[in-house]
């Protein structure tokens, strides 16, 4: 099946700075694609570069189908009610009106007549999401859409990611949040300083890390918790309850902490400029 988007060789430097440098990957139809790096890695200037924002110094870049964006820094007019913003991103569109959209995000009622100014982060969060989909795109691109997000706003988010992936919608998600990245992505790429280092997915590239696993057990013999690194959790395991066995002890209680993207990142990218 054709991918939504193709990358390859893309290059862009601003003056000296070479801020991308080869950068290639894919994203596929209906997958979630986690884009992760620290300030300045190139992420939003690999987003602004597909958009057609930025035009790319070398490099291909192939969109297959329709892009709906959620920029950064979304800023719309202090006085634009929500309506009226809706209503002119789908006349730009050439659509009908979508007020659907705007209950779907929780923006109908009292919030359609609110001004922009007026409106919380996570209220002007819902509303640019709800622009993004007026003319129902079939790749969505969301640069750090939780942002400034209290804890409710972030889980109402991740709630709409996950139903519109499930409608078959291709999404490339740049964050900073790695347990955003890890719950959400099937595919996740880390830029630094302008190439990706490290790419796949979630699973694989924690297992492949050789980053060693935290493990804390307890048993009824012993006063306090014991904790263990382990780079292979299935090995330490199975050594260990054959001693506890061999003690005539039991395992009371027993927590294993694998490395996760976070761990992955500070890796890759940690101490990047």
């Amino acid at each position: 099946m054709e991918n939504a988007i193709e990358v390859r060789e893309l290059r862009k430097s601003y003056g000296e700075k070479r801020v991308l440098d080869g950068v290639t990957f894919a994203v596929g139809r209906g997958e979630v694609f986690g884009l992760l790096g620290v300030n300045g890695a190139g992420k939003t200037t690999t987003i602004e570069c597909i958009e057609g924002l930025r035009k790319p110094d070398s490099g291909e870049i192939r969109v297959n189908c329709s892009l709906g964006v959620q920029l950064q820094n979304t800023v719309l007019p202090p006085m634009m009610t929500a309506k009226e913003a809706m209503r002119l991103f789908c006349a730009w569109h050439k659509v009908e009106y979508r007020g659907d959209l705007l209950a779907r995000f929780d923006m109908s009622g009292e919030y359609l007549n609110k001004t922009y100014s007026a409106l919380s982060a996570g209220r002007k969060r819902r509303l640019h999401l709800a622009l993004a989909l007026c003319h129902e795109p079939q790749m969505l691109f969301l640069d750090e859409p939780t942002a400034g997000l209290d804890v409710e706003g972030r889980h109402a988010l991740h709630e709409e990611i996950r139903k519109l992936k499930a409608a078959d919608v291709s999404i490339l998600l740049a964050t900073h949040d790695m347990a955003e990245a890890e719950s959400l992505c099937d595919n996740i790429a880390i830029l630094r300083g302008g190439v990706i280092a490290k790419q796949g997915n979630p699973l694989d590239l924690t297992a492949s890390a050789g980053i060693r696993s935290k493990i804390t057990v307890k048993t009824r013999n012993s006063a306090d918790y014991q904790t263990f690194n382990a780079s292979n959790i299935a090995d330490f395991l199975t050594d260990y309850l054959a001693k506890v066995k061999a003690a005539d002890d039991e395992i009371t209680d027993l927590r294993v902490e694998r490395a996760g993207i976070e761990d992955i990142f500070l890796e890759v990218a940690g101490g990047a400029k």
